[in-house]
């Protein structure tokens, strides 16, 4: 969380300043690549010893972050300049595709850390995991960006009060930051559901493993759902459809009266959650001027890793003191100001859509 704010304002510059981004985004995907082959081949090294080794783990991964995040803006940007209006399509497409990865390579890395010694079982995972992400380097040689502008872009002192400006931009949009909290709650009470299921049903800790299956097998399928949706209804009301549905899975839960219910609950959670990732993207890449979009997407997920982390710290209280109940029922209210919010919204998306 800390590296995001450096690695926010790097970001940030790199989607200002650069005329072409593809090259910049494939360059910051390939220092990840020689990140994690690096690591990897450190780990299969003669006998490394596991006290140097930790340090080592905890260090790269916190650089693989800070590229992780630096590359963030230009790469929204480049993918809202191609694909356009076909935004939210694009990303269901691909949340479909990075969860059925997810499961392949999480059951892969499952049976190398089981089956290999530690640092071995880190060092085959690592270097199988930059293998792989070689792949997204190559796709993005197909992609075609638009033509360079000959325009010259401002240098880092210029740059800092555009920045200034636009973060004020950002936050002019009051309405926007509700929904974004509203999010950030729903996201957040979400984490809870499957604790309080296996507590108060009384179920074995095999069953976490199944829910969670069903979870993201239902994130997956929504992908593409709420991203066709949301392209040709509008993400607003894509948003305000999930809130929704989100505010229903939270009084299912507060009324909890079997494991059958609980699935209905994750089924509605899983795809409404797929819907609440995309409807954000998408309504920032709506609503932001055509060359700023990449920085809006930027700040605007910042931002909700801002209201996530603070709700997650409310409900672990409130759950902590008054119980699960109240911690669902409660979370109706917040969701139900962020459908208003988003409701309103959807003149102005259509608007700029128009």
């Amino acid at each position: 969380m800390l590296l995001e704010i450096p690695a926010l304002f790097v970001s940030l510059w790199l989607a200002h300043r650069l005329r072409r981004r593809r090259l910049a985004v494939a360059l910051l995907w390939a220092s990840q690549v020689v990140g994690w082959i690096a690591l990897g081949a450190v780990l299969l090294g003669d006998n490394p010893q596991a006290s140097s080794i930790v340090p080592v783990i905890y260090g790269s991964q916190a650089v693989l972050a800070f590229l992780g995040g630096a590359s963030m803006a230009p790469t929204y940007q480049l993918l809202t300049n191609v694909f356009g209006d076909r935004f939210g399509t694009v990303q269901g497409w691909q949340l479909l595709v990075r969860q059925v990865s997810s499961v392949i390579g999480g059951l892969w890395a499952a049976s190398a850390l089981a089956k290999d010694p530690f640092p071995k079982n880190f060092g085959l995972t690592f270097l199988v995991a930059g293998c792989f992400l070689t792949f997204s380097n190559i796709a993005l040689l197909f992609f075609r960006e638009e033509k360079a502008t000959t325009e010259k872009k401002e240098g880092v002192r210029a740059f800092l009060p555009k920045l200034v400006a636009t973060a004020k931009e950002a936050r002019s949009l009051s309405r926007f930051l509700w929904v974004i909290a509203g999010v950030g709650w729903a996201i957040a009470a979400q984490s809870f559901l499957v604790v309080s299921a296996l507590e108060r049903l009384k179920l074995g800790d095999a069953y976490a493993g199944v829910f969670a299956s069903v979870t993201l097998a239902a994130v997956g399928i929504g992908g593409p759902i709420a991203g066709r949706a949301g392209d040709r209804l509008g993400h607003a009301r894509s948003l305000f459809v999930a809130i929704g549905a989100q505010a229903v899975c939270f009084v299912l839960a507060t009324y909890l009266l079997g494991i059958g219910q609980f699935y209905v609950v994750l089924v509605i959670a899983g795809v409404s959650r797929a819907a609440l990732d995309i409807g954000l993207a998408g309504l920032t890449a709506r609503l932001a001027p055509k060359e700023e979009k990449g920085p809006f997407i930027a700040i605007m997920r910042w931002a909700l890793q801002l209201a996530l982390a603070g709700a997650t710290a409310l409900l672990a209280f409130v759950s902590d003191r008054a119980g699960y109940v109240v911690l669902f029922g409660s979370s109706v209210v917040p969701l139900a100001i962020a459908m208003v919010v988003a409701l309103r919204l959807s003149e102005r998306e259509h608007a700029r859509a128009s």
